[in-house]
């Protein structure tokens, strides 16, 4: 078996996390191949909401009037009668709502134009090679592809991690979520609010988009789906007045996608000469809405680590993952504590009844969702090392095909 060219750092799965690592690490001067199953732009179901965290890292990286997206400046509870909303607690701290389509689209067109990065679309990853027990590289293709850091950015149902063997224990609890887009009749009945509302079994979202289009998702339990997602959707819609008068003679752009499982932990994020990052590492419950942006803040933690990493080895690695568990730490008890509460109708309500008698709290809360206690890293350092021989712009954004017939 052929071993192509070595990089710095292999990257698999070219979403946001991945396409922000290897932006930032071809920018410090390292070089960085990625590699993804499928063609952009490819649909993916997602909540398409960017906590101000994330919304913070597209404007370090320069790239938030790329992705664009509407500004939302709060989040609002609807359930049981009640409503009980809040702002996120800081001066010009706004979450964004955008197409999944066009984040990825933004973040992969950068990546692409940035020196030291390599993209290979259509290009499945089939496992992790293993030399000497550590991390080598990526069988891509019928090739290993090698790197000084193997990264498993590859998603829920992560190949890397389970070549890996980091695979976490199922959960007993599975819960599915599912989405659709509408054109809206009348636009302006949802403004700049994240809504949520919470009912007997379920939450729904309510996203507004640009160009008045509406994304509503929903999480439930997978049993809660067995009739039909469109018909549980609708249903739902139903039982929430300010949700359905919203979608009154709006238009389905989109027919019902999602997964069957939104959550997983893995049992480790890293072993020897890797590391995984965004949900092949950790995929908390979508309830809070922060899935996007921990991907962004992780991936530019990551590419601040991965310098010294190539110094001074593993201990980095184990550091930056202990960092990680630690810095969302708050976040997964929210998460946690709030699956708890609105799995139980009567203690959502008296939550809610709680929200609304101390705002104070319910800020502190929509802040910790919203990730504004996490401070950005230190910048990556400019590397100090010789240049790396640089492809060309054709090579850098072919596919794997076009990559295996060249010369």
């Amino acid at each position: 078996m052929a071993a192509a060219l070595a990089a710095d750092v292999v990257v698999a799965g070219a979403g946001p996390a991945g396409a922000t690592l290897a932006i930032l690490l071809g920018r410090a001067g390292l070089r960085a191949d990625l590699y993804d199953a499928r063609r952009f732009p490819r649909d993916k179901p997602c909540g398409e909401g960017i906590m101000p965290a994330g919304v913070a890292v597209l404007d370090r990286l320069g790239l938030r009037a790329a992705v664009g997206g509407r500004p939302l400046v709060a989040v609002r509870y609807h359930g049981f009668g009640l409503t009980a909303e809040s702002g996120f607690a800081r001066a010009g701290a706004v979450a964004l709502a955008q197409r999944r389509l066009r984040l990825d689209e933004a973040l992969l067109a950068e990546a692409r134009i940035t020196p030291g990065v390599r993209v290979f679309e259509e290009a499945p990853v089939e496992g992790v090679e293993i030399a000497n027990g550590r991390a080598s590289g990526l069988r891509v293709g019928g090739e290993v592809r090698r790197g000084a850091l193997v990264v498993g950015a590859d998603g829920l149902e992560s190949p890397v991690r389970r070549a890996l063997g980091l695979d976490g224990g199922a959960r007993r609890l599975a819960r599915a979520g599912v989405r659709m887009h509408f054109k809206l009749a009348t636009a302006g009945l949802l403004s700049d609010r994240l809504e949520i509302f919470v009912g007997r079994g379920y939450e729904l979202y309510a996203a507004p988009l640009p160009e008045g289009e509406l994304l509503v998702a929903a999480l439930a339990d997978q049993k809660a789906l067995a009739g039909g997602a469109r018909a549980a959707l609708e249903r739902w819609v139903a039982e929430q007045p300010f949700l359905r008068a919203a979608l009154e003679g709006a238009t389905p752009l989109t027919a019902p996608a999602g997964r069957a499982r939104v959550s997983r932990q893995a049992r480790a994020g890293f072993a020897p000469g890797a590391v995984l990052l965004g949900d092949a590492a950790r995929s908390s419950d979508p309830l809070t809405a922060g899935g996007l942006a921990q991907a962004l803040v992780t991936a530019e933690r990551l590419a601040a680590a991965v310098p010294r990493y190539l110094a001074e080895g593993d201990a980095v690695i184990a550091r930056f993952d202990r960092d990680r568990r630690r810095l969302f730490r708050a976040h997964d008890w929210l998460t946690h504590a709030l699956v708890f509460v609105v799995g139980r109708p009567r203690l959502a309500r008296a939550t809610l009844h709680g929200m609304r008698a101390f705002p104070a709290i319910m800020q502190r809360l929509v802040a910790v969702a919203a990730g504004l206690a996490i401070q950005p890293p230190a910048s990556v350092a400019a590397s100090s090392r010789p240049a790396l021989p640089m492809s060309s712009a054709t090579d850098q954004n072919a596919t794997l095909p076009q990559r295996v017939r060249s010369p």
